[in-house]
């Protein structure tokens, strides 16, 4: 049975408290852990592509009192990719960790699927402490002097965040006394309009740390760059994901007005010009890759903003851009050990995951793009086309410039470890060809 999503959280959060009582056997307990998490959102997925939504109530007390789960497709797609690819990055990174690294990484992805999956704002703001807490030691974990400056400041910043969010949190109880999620939007135009959007300025300050957008990300390009590949992999498709994915939850579900989607719209557009013009100027592949996800999460929070104003496209538009940046990121940053590429896997993640994220069809990039600039013609939004267009000029220019440093070059790694990079990049073929993406916009979401 496969409608007991809590089991998501509480299978890695149990196993991590279990690991230092095995300390020897961590890695293949924590994999295991992994494993088990990677087949059980799988098989919910495709439960509720096939059957609709499911909730869950905790402790059997109903909401709004008691916490709740509710996940719909779009969430059950981001559980799933949380986990299948941190199973697939484990199994290139697991096997030279130690103990603590397993226990910080299964708790990096319990917290990152508890927040893509509850139906409690407060919860989501627990398991956003938990996400980011292993965040934090998993960069500090490669213990050189970039590693600490990016977990310093990435600690500085998401403790201002976790503020914020509590705030925004408060003010929304003070009125409303319910933490529910759907509880909170079906009653939102009762609370004082001050208060209101005081909470939404509150919520959305804290998250957008968290997702990347600006100007909030001044942690990004010395987390990624000082973490050690598998720790940046993991950030390009855990936190930053069900971050983004918070704030369109908040959007679409909690503060469903046409100002929050012009907000956001805005905060989308000036996050991906300032991002892909950052990449375009390094030289270090690792910063360049994160000021690359910085562009790519203004992009995904524009799709959504549009998706938010009913725009058939848009909804398609973001599941493909998050896939297509949660398979290509991930496995560059897995290939960004090196500057060099290894051998033919190597050389087919670095062209696969680069055609993906400049737009080249039939890949999911392109049809991320491809439907974010219809639904932008939807609304005579040529700002926003041309927007697109530039950015995509300034990132192939970036990612040309980066395939011809690298592409003639061969470099050593383990077989496991270009098989599971290859495998990564692979998704965003996979997603690309197949009908699943378009069924899932099609279908109920958001609903409580």
């Amino acid at each position: 049975m496969v409608n007991h999503p809590v089991l998501l959280i509480a299978i890695p959060l149990l196993t991590a408290f279990i690991i230092p009582i095995f300390k020897k056997y961590g890695a293949a307990i924590a994999g295991g852990a992994i494993a088990f998490n990677m087949g059980y959102a799988i098989g919910m997925f495709s439960h509720i592509y096939s059957n609709g939504k499911i909730y869950e109530t905790i402790a059997g007390f109903n909401p709004p009192v008691g916490i709740f789960l509710a996940i719909d497709a779009l969430s059950a797609l981001l559980a799933l990719i949380i986990n299948l690819f941190a199973f697939i990055n484990f199994v290139a990174i697991g096997k030279e960790s130690n103990y603590k690294f397993s226990m910080l990484y299964l708790l990096a992805i319990a917290g990152s699927t508890g927040i893509v999956i509850t139906g409690d704002i407060f919860n989501m703001f627990v398991f956003f402490e938990i996400t980011a807490v292993a965040s934090y030691a998993l960069i500090a974990g490669k213990k050189d002097k970039k590693a600490l400056e990016g977990a310093i400041k990435y600690m500085v910043l998401g403790s201002i965040a976790s503020s914020f969010i509590l705030i925004g949190i408060a003010l929304i109880y003070s009125q409303l006394k319910t933490l529910n999620i759907y509880d909170i939007a079906a009653r939102i135009a009762s609370m004082n309009a001050n208060i209101k959007w005081a909470s939404f300025a509150m919520l959305l300050t804290g998250i957008g740390v968290e997702a990347e957008i600006f100007p909030l990300n001044g942690w990004v390009p010395a987390a990624y760059q000082g973490a050690s590949e598998g720790v940046a992999s993991l950030l390009s498709f855990a936190p930053s994901k069900a971050a983004i994915y918070a704030i369109a939850r908040l959007m679409l579900v909690v503060f469903p007005f046409h100002a929050t989607y012009e907000i956001a719209l805005w905060i989308g557009v000036v996050t991906l010009i300032i991002g892909e013009l950052a990449a375009f100027m390094q030289e270090d592949v690792k910063r360049m890759l994160a000021y690359s996800s910085i562009g790519q999460m203004g992009l995904i929070l524009v799709a959504f903003s549009l998706a938010s104003q009913g725009l058939k496209y848009a909804l398609m538009a973001s599941l493909f851009l998050i896939v297509s940046h949660a398979a290509s990121k991930s496995s560059l940053f897995l290939l960004s050990k090196s500057e060099k590429m290894y051998g033919m896997a190597g050389k087919y993640t670095g062209i696969v995951s680069v055609l993906s994220l400049i737009g080249m069809p039939p890949l999911a990039g392109f049809w991320g793009k491809w439907y974010l600039m219809l639904s932008a013609m939807d609304e005579k939004l040529w700002y926003v086309i041309i927007l697109i267009f530039f950015a995509g000029i300034v990132e192939t220019a970036y990612f040309a410039r980066y395939l011809h440093r690298s592409i003639g070059k061969d470099g050593e790694s383990s077989l496991r470890y270009k098989a599971a990079m290859a495998a990564m990049a692979s998704f965003a073929i996979i997603f690309g060809l197949l009908p699943l993406l378009y069924k899932i916009a099609s279908l109920p979401l958001w609903g409580g």
